[in-house]
């Protein structure tokens, strides 16, 4: 990392982050050119190993890219907020958090293990709402991927504000 100044090593910073995230960005490596995609998400710690669950459509181009090649990159950002300048634009800057990683993606294929990582993402999403049974019937059309982030890291420029 560049700017040391700016890496944030504290675990509880780093889980807050991925708590308050809502969306995060997968990149597939394409055939021709990267693929990005936003995506909602659901989680679990095991000590500082971080496990990242998707959901979608059990075929299409994530699919498809990820059976081609496992790899993924990860990012999740938040509190954003213009720091004013004084002068010129120069003296302007930007306040932010920003995880990023790097890990292996798996299309789940068990039925309880697509279970699982379903309660999980909706629990995040819908912070502990209460939801039906999944049907067994919509966990087989359903396309569920695990991300086993093999290394991350966090930045922040904290706003003078908020300080």
């Amino acid at each position: 990392m560049r700017r040391k100044k700016r890496q944030v090593t504290d675990l509880e910073a780093i889980k807050n982050l991925v708590e308050r995230s809502q969306v995060l960005r997968i990149a597939l490596n394409g055939e021709e050119y990267p693929y990005v995609v936003p995506v909602n998400f659901g989680y679990e710690w095991n000590e500082d190993n971080l496990t990242l669950f998707v959901h979608g459509a059990d075929e299409g181009k994530k699919i498809s890219m990820i059976k081609n090649n496992p790899k993924v990159a990860v990012e999740i950002d938040g509190a954003h907020k213009l720091i004013k300048g004084t002068m010129n634009a120069s003296s302007y800057s930007y306040a932010y958090q920003s995880l990023i990683g790097f890990g292996q993606a798996e299309i789940l294929e068990d039925l309880e293990e697509k279970r699982h990582a379903l309660h999980v993402l909706m629990d995040h999403a819908a912070k502990g709402a209460p939801f039906d049974e999944i049907p067994e019937g919509m966990l087989k059309r359903t396309g569920v991927i695990k991300i086993n982030v093999d290394s991350y890291t966090m930045k922040e420029n904290v706003h003078p504000d908020d300080k």
